[in-house]
């Protein structure tokens, strides 16, 4: 049997179908690479910082609103996580893949960079606040599965501005979409029309399938970026872990902004 090749792949999840995907999607690299698939559940600090506040209030579905008790949310969010902790579970388990979970409190950008360095990739299934699921959803027991939805041609997304890790994300999302039968789109970050040209040629020789599916993006613009995404209908996001969206507001009002897993590539 070969040895074990070093490194893991870290995923940030918690019981959405955004997460759910992106479980999936983490399983696939994990096995591929023949590494550990490192779960991890993030709570988020600013709720519970919320829910300390007197005049807070929780408002269901069929209820008045009610004041909204820290011990209550603490409960909720462990519910969670206990549910995502058996997806993980079962789906490494499904996989035959070695398998961690650890829980945390925080901000999800600032822990999940803090554990950046470690992993050879990060995938993210969750927003950067409290996902999907109201509080009056959050029971101990696992969630029905999502509804069966009509699949399409998976459309991968790649952040591309001539870097190295910038190609280097670029490789592995063509390496996705050639496993998967996807389109590969490239959105590229560019002040002028010349340096787009140039990183859109540097593109194509990297990944030859790109050719004619390069968009042109302003640096830095998040909002720009969580757009192409959404019109682009993708099935995930690549990006080079180690550049300017290490901004925490930045990568939160991008993580909040679009529902598809997100790939950084370190």
């Amino acid at each position: 049997m070969d040895k074990p090749s070093p490194g893991k792949v870290l995923l940030a999840l918690d019981v959405s179908p955004r997460s759910r995907a992106a479980l999936e999607l983490a399983a696939a690299l994990a096995a591929a690479r023949d590494v550990e698939l490192a779960g991890l559940f993030i709570e988020d600090i600013n709720l519970l910082h919320l829910a300390a506040l007197p005049f807070t209030r929780e408002i269901g579905q069929f209820s008045r609103a009610s004041p909204l008790a820290t011990p209550q949310l603490e409960h909720a969010l462990r519910c969670e996580a206990e549910q995502a902790r058996h997806l993980l579970a079962d789906t490494a388990t499904r996989l035959q893949l070695r398998w961690s979970f650890q829980l945390a409190r925080g901000q999800i950008a600032t822990e999940l960079f803090a554990r950046a360095d470690e992993p050879d990739l990060v995938v993210l299934g969750k927003s950067a606040r409290m996902g999907t699921m109201p509080l009056w959803t959050l029971l101990c027991e696992a969630p029905p599965p999502p509804p069966r939805q009509h699949v399409t041609r998976p459309r991968l997304l790649v952040l591309f501005d001539g870097s190295p890790g910038a190609a280097r994300a670029l490789a592995l999302a063509r390496d996705l979409a050639q496993s998967q039968d996807g389109e590969l789109r490239v959105l590229i970050p560019a002040d002028n029309e010349a340096d787009f040209l140039r990183h859109a040629n540097a593109a194509m020789a990297l990944a030859p399938a790109s050719a004619g599916s390069c968009r042109r993006l302003l640096p830095g613009d998040t909002r720009a970026l969580a757009a192409a995404v959404r019109e682009e209908n993708a099935s995930s996001l690549v990006l080079d872990g180690s550049r300017s969206l290490r901004s925490g507001t930045g990568f939160a009002a991008l993580l909040n902004d679009i529902d598809c897993p997100v790939i950084l590539v370190s």
